[in-house]
């Protein structure tokens, strides 16, 4: 590999001295230093965490803030490669890596190190054989019933180790993710009732895909049409009873996905209905106000090499990518403040029914993701759960032995988000 070249200054007798020594053991003396450095530097700086820049912040401010001590500030920029005259010139957005901070957080209560998941119970102990117990999504209709307190349990899973993360729905189908704009209220007070009385998750997506149609409260054709600034109105309201229930006021509340490729949405600020737009829309509605954003990314078939496909759709979003990789077209649009934020891919697939065989398929997401992850300076992806396992519809796992093959060669490798 390349190196980075150090100059160091000695004496004249200490630089001869040297030269001879490497000389009469016939060693090269840059394999010297290079071994002795590497033993004074040991795991020093393996450690470390991003700090995405805000408007106004230094790195004196950033040394005070998170080491106690200006000092830090030009170990900031050495450890960054800001040397000289560039050293305090930070843009905002810039990521920056700040080392030695001690022990990574804790887990959140229900969470899972492990990228791996799937969508519906029944498949988790493929995950559990492995040990890699990843994530289990669950989907929930609620219906908008305030006086409705029925609930779920999910402490098996957590107890067991899993990371549990759970969808509220309205309803299905016509009945709309989302009720209608008047019954959020009441929705709010049902997702209230039904999280401060289930166990074992913390981590609570409202609503899913309300750009589509098919998910509109009414049905495609006459239903109401969920903007971001109505989905932004029921996530707060969502968002704020579960929080003021006892034992959640810590918990994530996470936006809704937004179906990629899809252009059914169309209204006067994204006349296209580009779902992009309409993805950071929600963003910039809702500020600071999410925990945690969902995505889906898909891919267009069971070839493993549509998974690093770099393939654009036609005219006129040919600037946005049409297969697996457009989970970075939604990565590269979270503004810089929000990318503090887990991010979980509550759903993948091959956007057809599962081939039933081990073609490599899911054993490349996997790949993909963890080299996503791999780069510092990416927002990490915590979760990619395959949909699904349940045979509800065409695209279960369930009863697929190919597909469980291809997956449970991915859990033969390491993958986590989380040190």
């Amino acid at each position: 590999m390349p190196f980075d070249r150090l100059e160091l200054g000695l004496d004249p007798i200490a630089a001869r001295r040297l030269r001879a020594r490497a000389a009469a053991q016939a060693t090269a003396l840059e394999d010297v230093a290079r071994h002795e450095l590497a033993a004074w530097l040991g795991d020093w700086g393996t450690r470390y965490v991003a700090h995405a820049v805000q408007p106004g912040e230094t790195l004196t401010g950033l040394a005070r803030r998170y080491y106690h001590d200006v000092a830090w500030a030009p170990v900031i920029a050495a450890y960054n490669g800001l040397d000289g005259g560039r050293a305090d010139r930070i843009a905002v957005g810039q990521v920056l890596l700040l080392p030695e901070l001690g022990e990574p957080p804790e887990l959140p209560p229900g969470g899972s190190p492990y990228i791996y998941g799937l969508h519906d119970r029944g498949g988790e102990h493929y995950m559990g054989w492995a040990g890699r117990k990843g994530w289990v999504v669950i989907s929930e209709r609620l219906g908008a019933r305030p006086d409705d307190w029925t609930s779920a349990s999910y402490a098996d899973l957590a107890d067991d180790g899993y990371g549990v993360i759970v969808r509220l729905n309205h309803g299905h189908g016509h009945e709309g993710t989302l009720p209608v704009s008047g019954a959020y209220k009441a929705f709010a007070s049902r997702c209230g009732n039904f999280c401060e009385r289930s166990s074992g998750c913390h981590i609570w997506i409202i609503g899913n895909e309300v750009n589509m149609a098919w998910e509109r409260p009414g049905g495609p054709e006459h239903g109401e049409v969920i903007t971001p600034r109505l989905y932004a109105e029921a996530f707060r309201r969502c968002r704020d009873e579960i929080r003021r229930r006892p034992g959640h006021a810590d918990d994530q509340i996470v936006i809704g996905a937004v179906a990629p490729w899809n252009v059914q949405t169309v209204y006067p600020d994204n006349p296209s209905g580009d779902w992009i737009i309409y993805f950071q829309q929600v963003l910039d509605l809702l500020a600071d106000e999410c925990a945690g954003i969902a995505l889906h990314t898909y891919a267009r078939d069971a070839d493993a090499a549509s998974i690093t496909s770099e393939a654009r759709m036609g005219a006129p979003f040919e600037h946005r990518r049409s297969m697996f990789r457009t989970y970075i077209d939604y990565m590269e649009a979270i503004p810089p403040h929000l990318r503090h934020l887990p991010v979980y891919i509550t759903e993948t697939d091959q956007n057809q029914p599962w081939r039933d065989e081990a073609v490599g398929w899911v054993q490349a997401a996997y790949a993909e993701i963890d080299r996503w992850n791999s780069d510092p300076s990416h927002q990490k992806v915590r979760c990619l759960a395959l949909y699904r396992w349940e045979r509800h519809d065409q695209w279960h796992i369930q009863g697929k032995p190919g597909v469980i093959d291809d997956f449970r060669q991915a859990l033969r490798h390491e993958y986590r988000w989380h040190p």
